[in-house]
């Protein structure tokens, strides 16, 4: 596993807490500026993501960082800074879970560019 980066662990802390917490707005709000061009549409399907695939696995029991891996490129974006997090999470209706946090270093500081819960 690639030692993550302590900023990125912090940057995707902060996140998933907005998550965890149904404050599926302020996540919304911490994503990179590139993630929110959307405008009120992309909000809205970001947001029903949330609702939809984490809001039904209830809360989280436990959950610990797994998997670090850093690239320059990502599928289907450009070139540039990305960290991703891989956590075993347990919840109250999942027992075992992965949620994958991707960031990036767009803006010189680590932000979260996409979100996955399996």
């Amino acid at each position: 596993m690639v030692k993550p980066d302590p900023a990125a662990v912090t940057a995707a802390s902060a996140f998933l807490a907005n998550v965890d917490s149904n404050a599926y707005s302020s996540a919304y709000a911490q994503l990179a500026a590139r993630c929110r061009r959307g405008g009120a549409g992309g909000e809205q399907q970001i947001l029903a993501y949330f609702r939809a695939r984490r809001e039904p696995l209830g809360k989280v029991r436990s959950r610990s960082l797994s998997r670090a891996r850093s690239s320059n490129t990502i599928s289907g974006g450009s070139d540039g800074s990305y960290e991703f997090l891989d956590y075993e999470t347990a919840f109250t209706r999942k027992a075992h879970g992965i949620e994958i946090v991707t960031l990036t270093k767009e803006s010189g500081h680590w932000e979260v560019s996409g979100y996955h819960v399996y």
